[in-house]
């Protein structure tokens, strides 16, 4: 039988990446339309202007940030960043507006969007894991008109708008952020509307704009002209509502869809010009201290107003959380299932098991507890035992998939039926000096396919026969009845992961910065030996 481990230490993958030092096996992720939950989000958007040092009304200072929410450095070249239909609510043309629901009744799949713009396609953009792009009108230091502004000089892209507003406050050592479609000519530069509605897109750079069909406002056959984009090719959209005096912020003023956006944000403020943003919360910090931001593809629960206007600042205070206790037996090990998105200190692990069929292999997936959020399920703790408390997080995990070889049982008893009537159960046991996956009994009919659970035992595999008969082979025994645990146990679990050390030659198991286990001694470089960055 063949076992491995894979420590998939994120924190410190996003520490190199945030310096520059991309590790050989690394490379650049390019977001692809259609995610569930995006790793390119919109994370900071000033739209509503403000009033400057001498009591005037002050537009130039508004600017959308992208952040980088994931562990790996994203190639964002030829993206693009639509705006949606920003009609008001009690304009006379609201009526014909391109709202979410009337999208669904004439152009289902597809977002109307008045502008598009692109990333520039003549250089390659990364991000790096918790760095932001900023995009803005006027790449300028505004502080020195309006003092609560943002200094925008050092923004990544400007639309270089010869709209007279604009054409004079432009900075010719910000790159041009391209324009590809406008509503209309006389509007080139990125139209935000304050206090309200519209809606801001991203959508992938594979996404054929071009051949995208060009209509008028509802019901209208001239006019200003929108592009109806397929939805599909979204990589994060944000509906931002109207809040005005005569409106509250409304559901019914939405642009884009529930699948890409199921709520909306507005400013707390009614009207334009309160200097107020919205910003995404932060909702895990990793050991680096890269913030992690909230990402539910619900704004209603992701957004948060704040009016610190500066760039590429979010908040230290992580949201959403509550805790909960748990007690690690002294064995070392505890079976858990979180109803919600979690982390844990640094001096536990959390792991999962995959079981391949085609390699006969059992793998234990491990997760330094406060380098990640996991998502909600089944998981084994691993820690010296006592009792630690666990953050449970209304955020979406940053950990968003996994393998379901292993599986947390509801029912008191259980029976496989069907096509998996042939396959063995094997549930988890925490047992001080048996730790692993015991076989149930077998059955009168000679399967081992019938199980019962009680409260605090429902972890458990199903295993084909190919697997028990590769094991069996492989311990060189006729019946396997136990898999003995072969992961990290709580004596290897060290305090974080902060020290660089320096070898010459392998020390223990070895890991490169993607979790995989490296055989043989390792070529020039960073890798994981026992929880510890080490330089080869």
């Amino acid at each position: 039988m063949k076992f491995s481990t894979s420590s998939k230490v994120l924190a410190l993958a996003a520490s190199l990446l945030l310096t520059g030092q991309l590790p050989t096996e690394a490379k650049p992720k390019k977001p692809s339309g259609g995610s569930v939950s995006a790793d390119l989000v919109i994370s900071k958007v000033f739209y509503n202007n403000m009033m400057n040092d001498e009591g005037k009304a002050f537009i130039m200072g508004n600017y959308i940030e992208l952040l980088n929410n994931s562990a790996d450095t994203l190639d964002i070249t030829g993206i693009y960043l639509g705006l949606a239909d920003n009609t008001s609510s009690t304009s006379s043309d609201f009526v014909n507006a391109w709202t979410a629901t009337a999208m669904q009744e004439a152009h289902k799949d597809s977002i109307a969007l008045k502008q598009i713009f692109q990333i520039p396609t003549d250089q390659t953009c990364l991000v790096a894991p918790g760095q932001s792009i900023v995009i803005c009108n006027a790449a300028e230091n505004h502080t020195t008109v309006a003092s609560a502004a943002a200094d925008l000089s050092g923004a990544d892209f400007e639309v270089k708008s010869e709209h007279t507003a604009y054409k004079d406050h432009h900075n010719a050592e910000v790159p041009e952020l391209k324009l590809v479609f406008t509503y209309s000519a006389n509007n080139t530069f990125l139209q935000f509307m304050s206090p309200g509605p519209f809606g801001l897109v991203l959508l992938a750079a594979d996404t054929n704009v071009e051949g995208c069909p060009v209509g008028y406002y509802k019901g209208k056959t001239e006019g200003s002209q929108f592009k109806f984009v397929p939805a599909f090719k979204t990589i994060d959209a944000v509906d931002f509502v109207e809040h005005s005096v005569k409106t509250e912020p409304d559901a019914a003023q939405k642009r884009i869809g529930d699948s890409y956006d199921a709520g909306w944000t507005a400013t707390a403020t009614p009207g334009g010009n309160n200097g107020e943003a919205l910003v995404r919360k932060t909702a895990f910090v990793t050991k680096s201290g890269r913030k992690v931001l909230f990402d539910t593809n619900n704004s209603s629960v992701d957004f948060e107003v704040t009016t610190d206007l500066a760039i590429r600042t979010y908040s230290d205070e992580v949201k959403g959380l509550s805790d909960s206790t748990i007690v690690i037996p002294e064995s070392g090990f505890l079976a858990i299932n979180p109803s919600t998105s979690f982390f844990g200190p640094d001096n536990m692990l959390f792991a999962y098991v995959n079981a391949s069929a085609k390699s006969a292999n059992f793998n234990y997936n491990e997760f330094a507890g406060d380098s990640i959020m996991m998502m909600k399920g089944d998981w084994i703790a691993i820690a010296q035992p006592g009792t630690y408390t666990l953050k449970m997080s209304e955020a979406q995990p940053m950990l968003r998939s996994r393998s379901t070889a292993q599986q947390w049982s509801t029912e008191d008893h259980k029976e496989l039926t069907g096509g998996q009537k042939n396959r063995s159960i094997y549930k988890f046991s925490n047992a001080a000096g048996k730790v692993g996956f015991q076989r149930v009994p077998k059955t009168a009919e000679g399967g081992y396919n019938v199980a019962d659970f009680t409260d605090g035992e429902r972890l458990y595999v199903t295993l084909t026969p190919a697997i028990v008969t590769n094991f069996s082979q492989t311990f060189g025994v006729t019946d396997l009845d136990f898999i003995p645990w072969s992961g990290s146990t709580p004596t290897s679990i060290t305090e974080g992961i902060e020290t660089v050390g320096v070898k010459t030659a392998a020390e223990g198991v070895v890991f490169d910065l993607q979790g995989r286990r490296v055989s043989g001694t390792p070529r020039h470089g960073l890798y994981i030996v026992n929880g510890k960055k080490v330089l080869f």
